[in-house]
């Protein structure tokens, strides 16, 4: 009798496993014909179980943020963004710092990484009156470890946002001008071993071109970076028309040195 009852409710729970699996699979099935990504219909049912990113962005000041406050994902905060998530509540740590929690939709977790930066937009920098959140994409940065429920970050003004991108910019142009005037010095040294005088003096002359229209910035990472090796390459060229008894070419040189000189005098 024992034995008939466990074949009865063995059976029975094969039938509830396979009317299961059925269910399962044409779950996953509406799921791929509903979703733009059908190579993965799996994930997509998976994201069924997925929280929403939840985490503590800390400012000195929360200016006019307030709960429900809404938070949106762009690659510039002036720019085109997206909503993705509002401010749950805001409070004050102990170093009277506001810590402001907010929640992301599970959909757009997944663009948030360690690197990202949580501007915050104030009244007077906003679109209207309404202070809200700009998550700035990590698109240039190799960090791509994404952030987790629960972590906390420090976040960053509007001024303070264009402060520090400013002054990455500001990096990559000195060090853009610096590979330049590499290639600069190059060309010209070739044009001294070939005592080629025109083409030099004519390369000077693009070059007092090129200074006027440099930034103080940019004259000033001229005047400590290239200038000494500059005025090595024209005494190398002096030396050579001296031996030429070339006097009024020399003249031309010392006048077109003495005004780059004069153009990044900052």
């Amino acid at each position: 009798m024992v034995t008939l009852f466990k074949k009865i409710l063995t059976k029975f729970l094969v039938n509830i496993m396979k009317k299961l699996s059925k269910i399962l699979l044409f779950v996953i099935i509406i799921f791929s014909f509903n979703s733009p990504c059908l190579a993965n219909p799996f994930s997509n049912f998976m994201s069924l179980f997925q929280r929403d990113l939840v985490i503590n962005v800390l400012y000195k000041n929360h200016k006019k943020l307030i709960q429900n406050s809404e938070v949106y994902f762009a690659e510039d905060p002036k720019g085109q963004k997206i909503l993705i998530g509002k401010v749950k509540e805001i409070s004050l740590n102990k170093l009277q710092m506001s810590n402001v929690e907010i929640i992301i939709d599970k959909k757009h977790k997944k663009d948030i990484y360690e690197t990202t930066a949580f501007v915050l937009m104030s009244g007077l920098f906003s679109e209207n009156s309404n202070a809200y959140i700009v998550a700035i994409s990590s698109k240039g940065s190799s960090n791509k470890i994404n952030l987790k429920s629960g972590s906390s970050v420090t976040g960053v003004t509007f001024l303070e946002y264009k402060i520090v991108t400013a002054g990455e910019e500001l990096k990559k142009i000195m060090n853009s001008i610096k590979q330049e005037n590499n290639e600069l010095l190059n060309q010209l040294e070739q044009y001294i071993d070939s005592f080629n005088a025109e083409a030099f003096q004519k390369k000077m002359d693009d070059l007092v071109d090129q200074l006027s229209e440099f930034s103080v910035e940019q004259k000033e990472v001229f005047k400590n970076d290239v200038l000494p090796s500059l005025r090595k390459t024209f005494d190398s060229m002096m030396d050579k028309l001296n031996e030429q008894n070339n006097m009024e070419k020399s003249k031309d040189l010392e006048k077109q040195l003495m005004e780059i000189e004069d153009l990044v005098d900052v």
